[in-house]
C-alpha cells in the first residue's frame, strides 16, 4: 500500500474540494490571498490520496510564485488553523529529515485537535474497507492518530443553531460531531455551495424523522439511513433556491417590461 493512504483524510475528491471550501470560507479574515492560493495547491496535489500530498517547500514556492521561506511560514498558519497537519518524514538513505507530508483536515476538526499516537491504541479495531458505491460516513484518519474529544462548547459555536439543538436532545458532543459530518458530506453530494444556516429546517426535520424511525426499529444501518435523509433535505433546499431564482428572474422581466 502507497505511504500516502494511511493519511488519506477524504474518501473522493468532491469531499476534498468541499473542505476547502469551507475551510477558506470559514478563515475569510484569517486567510489572504498567499494562504488562499497555497492551500488550493496544496489540494490539487492530494488528489491521487485525497487529503495528503508529499510536497517540499522549495516546490510549493514555486508553484505558488514565492520565496521559500514564504512557503514554510503559510503551512505554518495552517497548521495553526487547524487546516492542514504536518507529518514529519525520514529520509531512507541517511535517516535525515525529509519531506513533511501535509494532510489536510476535515472541516469540522476546526474544534478539534489531532495528535500523534505514540502507543498502541488499546481500541484499535479492524474495519471491513468500504465498497466504492458505499456512501461515507466516517473520516478515514491514520491508524498513528486519535482525535481529543470535542468540546461541547466549542462544537456548539462551530453548527447552526437549529442542527446543534435538534442534535443535542439525543447525543453528546462525540456523536454530534459524528452525525453532523454526516450532514455535511450529504449537503456536498448534492450541492457544496448550498449554506445550512440559510435553510436548517429540512435538515432539521430529516434528522427528527430519522431519529423515530431508529426508535421504531425500521432501519438496520441507522448512519446510512440518515446520509440518504439528509442528501433529500439538501435537494428540497436546492429546489427551493432555484424557485427562487426563477421568481426573481420573472420578476426582473416583468420590470424590464414595464419599463419598456
Amino acid at each position: 500500500m502507497h505511504y500516502l493512504a494511511e493519511h488519506q483524510t477524504f474518501n473522493s475528491t468532491a469531499e476534498l474540494n468541499t473542505a476547502v471550501y469551507e475551510h477558506i470560507k470559514r478563515n475569510t479574515y484569517e486567510l489572504n490571498d498567499t494562504d488562499r492560493t497555497a492551500l488550493k495547491t496544496i489540494a490539487r496535489y492530494a488528489v491521487k490520496f485525497a487529503g495528503a500530498a508529499h510536497l517540499k517547500a522549495d516546490t510549493l514556492a514555486d508553484l505558488i510564485g514565492k520565496s521559500v521561506k514564504t512557503a514554510r511560514r503559510v503551512v505554518n498558519k495552517l497548521a495553526s488553523l487547524s487546516i492542514i497537519q504536518k507529518i514529519a518524514t525520514t529520509r531512507k538513505i541517511n535517516g535525515g529529515h525529509g519531506a513533511n507530508i501535509i494532510v489536510i483536515l476535515p472541516i469540522d476538526q476546526s474544534t478539534m485537535t489531532m495528535r500523534e499516537d505514540t502507543t498502541k491504541s488499546t481500541e484499535t479495531t479492524d474495519e471491513a474497507p468500504k465498497t466504492a458505491n458505499e456512501p461515507s460516513h466516517s473520516i478515514n484518519l491514520s491508524k498513528n492518530h486519535v482525535i481529543d474529544t470535542v468540546a461541547a462548547c466549542g462544537l456548539k459555536n462551530a453548527l447552526p443553531s437549529e442542527v446543534y439543538s435538534a442534535m443535542a436532545r439525543y447525543f453528546e458532543a462525540d456523536e454530534i460531531y459524528k452525525y453532523y459530518g454526516i450532514l455535511l458530506r450529504a449537503k456536498a453530494s448534492v450541492d457544496p455551495t448550498l449554506i445550512i444556516e440559510d435553510q436548517p429546517q429540512p435538515f432539521v426535520e430529516a434528522w427528527h424523522a430519522s431519529i423515530l424511525k431508529r426508535k421504531q426499529r425500521k432501519i438496520s444501518r441507522f448512519d446510512d439511513y440518515l446520509y440518504a435523509s439528509f442528501r433529500q433535505a439538501a435537494w428540497t433546499v436546492k429546489a427551493r433556491e432555484n424557485r427562487m431564482k426563477n421568481v426573481g428572474l420573472l420578476a426582473d422581466f416583468e420590470t424590464f417590461l414595464e419599463a419598456e
